[in-house]
């Protein structure tokens, strides 16, 4: 092709000679390009050989150093290995030691449990056993092991509950009432005698009326234990504390009297009071009484009525026949000294300290079982009144149920009925009573209504209000109620209540039972029945 494009210029001299030139060309570029290819590949060759000397070189570093930090890892991990075993040794040694130390410490105290719990039967104050007391009161002993656990309840429903509650409410616990002994001053002549002649009868007094008023199968049950006291109970003994220790589960209230000649005080303690809580709360009531007085004043009663008697008999018969003239010597001389030492003076101008100083048992003859019989209604009476207000306290807020004291007030304490102060302080410590149950009671009660009736009967019951009064204060309640809960009222009790009759719900009920109670509602017989047939509808429906 080459040949015949050049031959078509003419002349094969010209074609030789270019020829000529142009393949020598040719050849000599393509072997310089071989050689350029054969320079690129040699360096291309050098430079892969020093590429992989390189890369083997930092494998080789990067191997070393792998090995280097491998055999580092090692040491570190085989020295926490060895530390970590260190430590686990350790805590097993002292997990042990401690394991023991508690080991030892529970069985110490086991054995001190079992010494005090040996310790406190044999100086427990009664002769029932605190164990009996508690079994037969549906209490277990277990909080007296050592080794007892205390078991939480399971879950109540809300119907449990309610039936439980019901359940405490038809058969209320009783209330414990422990009185021990009267601890009496050393400085009194003849104090044992003294001690037993006034105990025997605060003890036969106060389990009367506790026998009659609040027996244990009512609604206000109460346990005295009048003559309980074993031998190794004595006088300022604590017994409290004792009687604690057993009978922490069960309401107790436990009196300790103590008489310094002075003042007659009682150390009350008590827990488990409203099933607050069982913490031993501890506090004294104190009132004076001067034995001194009280011995002149009833041996010099007793002195002029028995002569009174003998001057009677001595009118029938020969007065050397009835042989009572010492016995007469002895009253007179009771009667001359009376008055010769001007006791009533002293007594109202506060001057017995010098008859004090010679003594009453050397001036005058005394005849405890007599002459105690006074002080001892009088200390009987003081305790009884305060158990009581404790006792309804108690049953109020444990199982609502209505005070009896102020209705027994003016039959068993005549005495202390006349005192309107002590009336009112009466009505106080019942009035906060109601007062705090209204605060508890205030999420379903705002009001309050029904607790301010049953306050309002205890202050009528008490004398401390007319009727008038009282009648005004009822129906001014009554209306309130009718027109907070109905909306609307009436201007009489009676319309109020016939109004009540239609429109009762059985939300209700607890009011308006109060109200059959007011003295008014049950009067009226008509509307008395009315509303408690109401009441008994909507309560069995």
């Amino acid at each position: 092709m080459v040949e015949a494009l050049l031959s078509g210029f003419g002349g094969g001299l010209v074609v030789s000679k270019l020829l000529d030139t142009v393949l020598p060309f040719g050849m000599t570029a393509q072997g310089k390009l071989f050689k350029r290819q054969a320079a690129l590949q040699r360096e291309l060759e050098k430079d892969r050989e020093d590429f992989q000397e390189r890369m083997e070189e930092r494998r080789m570093r990067f191997q070393a150093n792998l090995e280097a930090q491998r055999a580092e890892l090692q040491k570190y991990l085989t020295e926490r290995n060895i530390e970590a075993n260190r430590e686990i040794a350790l805590f097993q040694a002292r997990a042990m030691r401690r394991t023991q130390m508690m080991l030892a410490q529970e069985n110490a105290r086991n054995v001190l449990q079992d010494h005090l719990l040996q310790d406190a039967l044999r100086t427990f104050p009664l002769n029932v056993s605190p164990l009996v007391l508690l079994h037969n009161q549906g209490h277990s002993p277990g909080h007296l092991l050592a080794f007892a656990e205390s078991q939480q309840p399971d879950a109540l429903t809300l119907c449990q509950a309610y039936e439980e509650v019901e359940a405490w409410r038809r058969r209320p616990e009783p209330l414990n009432i422990f009185v021990a002994p009267t601890h009496i001053d050393s400085k009194i002549k003849n104090r044992r005698a003294l001690s037993d002649q006034i105990w025997d009868t605060v003890y036969q007094r106060i389990e009367s009326f506790f026998t009659r008023h609040y027996s244990r199968t009512g609604s206000h049950p109460v346990i005295f234990y009048p003559t309980a006291w074993s031998d190794n109970s004595t006088p300022g003994m604590h017994a409290a504390e004792t009687l604690h220790f057993f009978l922490k589960d069960l309401p107790c209230i436990v009196i300790e009297p103590r008489f310094d000649g002075s003042t007659f005080r009682l150390m009350f303690s008590a827990w488990g009071m409203g099933y607050n809580s069982t913490v031993h709360h501890r506090t004294e009531l104190s009132f004076p009484v001067n034995i001194d007085i009280a011995l002149a004043t009833a041996a010099y009663e007793r002195s002029r009525r028995a002569l009174a008697a003998l001057e009677e008999a001595e009118r029938l018969l020969d007065p050397d026949e009835t042989g009572f003239a010492e016995i007469k010597k002895t009253l007179t001389r009771n009667l001359d000294l009376y008055e010769a030492l001007h006791i009533d003076d002293r007594i109202a101008q506060g001057r017995m300290d010098e008859v004090e100083a010679l003594g009453i048992y050397n001036i005058f003859n005394i005849e405890p079982a007599h002459d105690l019989a006074g002080l001892a209604e009088k200390f009987a009476s003081q305790i009884g009144l305060n158990l009581a207000v404790l006792a309804d306290i108690h049953h109020l807020r444990c199982y609502d149920a209505a005070p009896l004291l102020p209705g027994l007030l003016k039959k068993e304490f005549p005495d202390f009925y006349k005192s309107r102060p002590l009336r009112e302080a009466l009505f106080n410590e019942y009035d906060r009573t109601y007062t705090w149950l209204r605060r508890e009671e205030a999420e379903y009660d705002e009001s309050g209504e029904s607790r301010l009736i049953e306050a309002a009967n205890i202050k009528k019951t008490l004398a401390l209000t007319d009727e008038d009064e009282y009648a005004g204060s009822v129906a001014a309640m009554l209306s309130k109620y009718m027109a907070d809960n109905f909306g609307q009222s009436r201007s009489t009790l009676e319309d109020n209540l016939s109004l009540a009759i239609e429109l009762m719900r059985e939300s209700d009920i607890a009011f308006f039972q109060r109200i059959l109670e007011i003295d008014s509602v049950a009067s009226n017989r008509t509307l008395y029945r009315r509303l408690n047939a109401k009441i008994f509808s909507l309560q069995n429906p």
